[in-house]
């Protein structure tokens, strides 16, 4: 699907046709999963290629940022989720060439959608496609910002169970609640790494104007003030996992000790029961008429003796 965007007034407006002159005018030519065809149309109405989505999955930072004869080519990750809303990440390919932004990705994302509802009423002040491409940026950092922003309230919610130490369905589903925010808060530092790479590349790269030089600027005291606000709540994470770990082998030694004291305590009873047990013709106590209820009382002091010593010991 193809979604191009002119200036009107210094807004951006969605080109409702998708024509060689539709196409000409556009400032920003937004691409989701784009056919055969559609990549077809922008050769042959812009000269303009399009990186496949196997380069998009490319790390290394000479595939993701770069400048040929294409344009001005930047890969970055954006932060989402899935079928099954657990955290995920799609690559977006940003290409600047002529005064026109590109974009290419597999999937409609939060910041993408959140952008585009606030260009029907926002204004561009320099009107390039230099300050398309930032403000999209810019609105991805507001949504780590708000993702870490919920990681943390969630963090603080799961805390106050698992550091209650008391095992159950509750402290079974924080687990599994812990570890999502875990994949939650890797993802984000991901992105915000991949941003800060890009930013950096795209200053370097470029002349930006004045004042979209300082709003790059900005963007990346943005991504510095929040790195360490994810790493804490990293380090947090990991902590009430090991506080977590720690609270199930203390119940596992528990109950691994009870099972070993319950075993000493029958052993010497065992011992009596099996002298008494064995099948000799002469026995002393054979024909003994209280014999039975001797063995049975041996049996039965030889259980208490250990049980009260494991007592005083504080064992149990």
């Amino acid at each position: 699907m193809i979604n191009a965007f002119s200036l009107e007034n210094a807004h951006l407006a969605r080109l409702e046709d998708e024509d060689n002159v539709a196409l000409n005018n556009a400032i920003w030519i937004d691409l989701i999963e784009p056919s055969l065809e559609e990549r077809e149309t922008l050769q042959d109405s812009l000269d303009q290629n399009l990186a496949s989505f196997l380069e998009l999955e490319d790390i290394e930072a000479s595939a993701r940022f770069f400048e040929d004869e294409d344009g001005l080519h930047l890969h970055s990750f954006f932060y989402c989720e899935d079928e099954n809303d657990y955290a995920d990440l799609a690559s977006v390919a940003f290409t600047l060439r002529d005064g026109r932004l590109f974009t290419l990705r597999n999937r409609e994302l939060p910041a993408f959608r959140l952008y585009r509802m606030r260009s029907r009423y926002q204004r561009l002040e320099e009107c390039n496609a230099y300050e398309v491409l930032l403000d999209l940026l810019e609105t991805k950092i507001e949504q780590l910002a708000d993702v870490i922003e919920t990681v943390y309230a969630e963090l603080e919610k799961l805390s106050r169970i698992i550091l209650d130490g008391k095992q159950g369905e509750a402290f079974n589903e924080a687990l599994a609640t812990l570890t999502e925010q875990e994949d939650s808060s890797s993802k984000v530092r991901l992105c915000l790494m991949d941003t800060q790479r890009a930013l950096s590349f795209l200053v370097r790269k470029t002349r930006l104007p004045a004042n979209q030089l300082e709003q790059a600027r900005e963007i990346l005291r943005d991504i510095e003030s929040l790195q360490p606000h994810n790493e804490a709540l990293f380090q947090k994470v990991n902590f009430l996992m090991q506080a977590a770990m720690g609270y199930i082998n203390i119940e596992q030694n528990k109950i691994i000790k009870i099972f070993s004291v319950i075993s000493v305590i029958f052993l010497p009873p065992t011992l009596v029961a099996s002298n008494y047990g064995m099948n000799f013709e002469i026995m002393p106590e054979l024909h003994f008429e209280y014999g039975y209820a001797m063995a049975l009382g041996m049996m039965l002091l030889a259980a208490i003796c250990p049980y009260f010593y494991f007592k005083r010991k504080g064992w149990l």
